[in-house]
């Protein structure tokens, strides 16, 4: 049964992010409306959460391992769609970590998940992309290394700046609609036992430990800016990461993948990044144009 508490948070998003968001403001302004009350009043209900992260002890550090790339498919490798296996080719061919990509039956070689995190996956009540928030999140705190989606296009190696950080992910920006989100994680790095990293996780579990369902498909997300808005520590660490947008990583698919491919136009729009975010949902991916550059991504 829904609690009060979470019943009034979805009322003030309707009434506020919907109903008086007048349908003649311009589609952007609108969308921009939505996003904000949406941050607010998601960010509101999950302060409930601070006390568990506001004052976590550092670990000593730990041995380092070898510096990978995770990336995960549940049904594994070989049945992933044709352009998630382009992306982990991408990978390949352009980073020098390894490439590590789990599935459900392998995922306990890597990490070992609460009980109640299993049992609630196992009963249906969190989608494979929340499922998989938490299986990142733990992966890099146990083992270091970097997280890329399963979508992730890799078109350059990952650069030193990101790299020579204990921590770094990208900023949501104002060109999605998910952009309330705070950060972006379908990409990020972490060394292992990352101070920042920790809190997330433990944000993460803490609301899963008491909650039986997701509030908003950018939930995760948003822990990390509770994490880092009331935990001294966490948001000092924050601050000095670099400040990057995640807009130059989502310039190319949902602009040009029906388009027909131009090398030109492929190698200006991705040179402002070392990767671009596609997806597997749409027509786009499944059933791509002759000569498009989704048809010519996916045989790269």
């Amino acid at each position: 049964m829904m609690n009060i508490k979470r019943f009034t948070t979805y009322l003030r998003i309707a009434l506020f992010g919907h109903v008086l968001n007048w349908v003649w403001r311009p589609g952007d302004i609108r969308r921009c409306c939505r996003g904000e009350v949406t941050r607010k009043a998601v960010l509101d209900y999950l302060r409930q959460y601070a006390p568990y992260i506001s004052d976590i002890p550092e670990d000593a550090p730990s041995e380092p391992e070898p510096e990978r790339i995770f990336s995960i498919w549940l049904q594994g490798e070989d049945q992933a769609p044709a352009i998630v296996r382009a992306c982990w080719r991408s990978i390949r061919r352009c980073c020098s970590q390894e490439l590590v990509v789990l599935d459900e039956k392998t995922l306990h070689q890597w990490i070992e998940l609460p009980d109640y995190i299993m049992r609630k996956w196992k009963e249906g009540r969190m989608r494979p992309a929340h499922f998989t928030d938490i299986c990142r999140t733990e992966l890099l705190l146990r083992h270091g290394g970097v997280w890329m989606d399963a979508t992730d296009f890799a078109t350059a190696s990952i650069p030193d700046y990101v790299m020579n950080e204990d921590f770094f992910i990208f900023r949501s920006d104002g060109r999605l609609s998910g952009s309330y989100a705070f950060v972006q994680n379908c990409f990020f790095r972490a060394r292992k036992g990352s101070y920042l990293l920790k809190v997330w996780n433990e944000a993460i579990q803490t609301y899963w430990k008491y909650e039986d369902s997701t509030m908003d498909y950018y939930v995760h997300q948003m822990l990390f800016g509770l994490a880092v808005s009331c935990n001294p520590r966490a948001r000092a660490l924050f601050e000095r990461m670099p400040a990057l947008s995640q807009d130059a990583t989502h310039a190319l698919w949902w602009d040009y993948r029906d388009r027909p491919f131009s090398r030109e136009v492929f190698d200006r729009v991705t040179s402002g990044t070392f990767f671009q975010k596609t997806e597997y949902k749409s027509r786009s991916a499944s059933s791509p144009l002759p000569g498009s550059f989704s048809d010519v991504m996916q045989r790269m």
